[in-house]
């Protein structure tokens, strides 16, 4: 089964096997599926190991340590200092 958007229809309607006429190897990784709506309108969609997600290259991890620490310890010292308070003032209680 695929889930495939039609453009004539403009919406995403779910592809069985009854509805595929055609699959295609186009290259290595890339697979083209070609099929029909429910209403009738020609459908491709394009699949394969091509497509399947991959890490990103510009995610590098976790900041490192280096950063984190002091930024740990002025919140720990913010955190100390200007502590809040919940309790409501004497005045604004009813004896």
């Amino acid at each position: 089964m695929f889930v495939a958007y039609c453009a004539v229809c403009d919406r995403r309607t779910l592809l069985g096997v009854d509805e595929i006429d055609w699959v295609e190897n186009l290259t290595r990784g890339v697979l083209s599926v070609s099929g029909r709506c429910p209403r009738g309108h020609e459908v491709v969609i394009l699949t394969g190991d091509a497509f399947t997600p991959h890490r990103d290259p510009r995610y590098f991890g976790p900041a490192p340590r280096i950063w984190t620490k002091p930024l740990n310890r002025m919140r720990s010292w913010l955190r100390i200092r200007f502590q809040l308070s919940r309790d409501l003032p004497g005045p604004f209680y009813r004896f």
